[in-house]
């Protein structure tokens, strides 16, 4: 598998914005869980396919984070170019998550404000 990547130690409600220029799979994940998806093994992950730009995420906890944008599959490589970079939580705001964050995303802040556990999704790599 192909892909772009880019690590960031970041702090919870920091948002990671991520640019692409076509649609594909963007997923955040920790480092242990980025080490997993490098050999191939199921990992944790947010995000998900995204057909527009910019893809914002707001992180639920301080980890290393790494944003893997995936290039096609082995069967079906793409092309794709993109850039990351780490926004402040916005301080005015009444909710600290993004306004276009996707559903998961957001269910997962909110239930993690009421110290419910948050749930990600889990995969296999694709061969």
């Amino acid at each position: 598998m192909k892909f772009l990547h880019q690590q960031y130690q970041a702090k919870k409600k920091e948002i990671l914005e991520v640019e692409i220029d076509q649609p594909t799979k963007v997923k955040f994940m920790s480092g242990l869980d980025f080490k997993k998806y490098k050999m191939g093994k199921t990992h944790k992950y947010f995000g998900g396919f995204f057909e527009e730009s910019p893809v914002r995420f707001v992180l639920p906890y301080d980890s290393v984070w790494s944003v893997v944008v995936e290039k096609g599959t082995w069967k079906n490589p793409i092309e794709v170019n993109s850039s990351c970079r780490v926004l402040q939580p916005n301080r005015t705001a009444i909710s600290s998550i993004a306004a276009d964050a996707p559903a998961h995303v957001r269910k997962a802040i909110l239930l993690e404000e009421h110290d419910e556990p948050a749930s990600v999704q889990s995969a296999d790599n694709e061969g």
